[in-house]
């Protein structure tokens, strides 16, 4: 469960080093299976020149141990306290949770002219407005993190 935060700033890191050509999108993903959960990660970042103006981040997790699954309202709420709903200025959050099959969704969106230093920081993402770098800078540092970028 503390692996969740872990990724937010392995996350966090990968955007401090963004940036690149007018309207490009990069787009990175990775597959982890750890501690009883099947994780699904998606980053799409947007640049203008060589500023980071969008992100959005998915992480779709799925319940594959028991330990997790009986103990799943726990896991839940603990995932809706480490992301909190946002009603904060250029960053909206949005989340599923289905007991049903043990999944849970969070999505990140930040329009980083908008939100604020103060509110990114809440989400592990500090720095982010001040994002630079190149698009295959960026790239070539996540796909050594392991994710598979286009």
């Amino acid at each position: 469960m503390k692996k969740l935060k872990v990724l937010s700033l392995i996350f966090a890191c990968c955007f401090l080093l963004v940036g690149c050509g007018d309207n490009q999108v990069l787009s990175c993903t990775i597959n982890q299976e750890q501690n009883g959960l099947n994780m699904d990660q998606t980053v799409d970042v947007t640049f203008s020149g060589n500023q980071v103006t969008n992100v959005k981040m998915t992480v779709d997790s799925e319940a594959t141990d028991d330990t997790i699954k009986n103990n799943w309202d726990a896991f839940a709420k603990m995932l809706d306290e480490q992301y909190p709903d946002s009603n904060k200025n250029g960053i909206k959050v949005t989340k599923e949770n289905s007991k049903d099959d043990f999944t849970y969704k969070i999505s990140i969106d930040v329009d980083v002219k908008k939100a604020s230093d103060d509110d990114l920081a809440d989400y592990n993402l500090s720095g982010l407005a001040d994002a630079e770098g190149t698009y295959d800078s960026v790239k070539k540092q996540a796909e050594k993190s392991g994710f598979t970028c286009k």
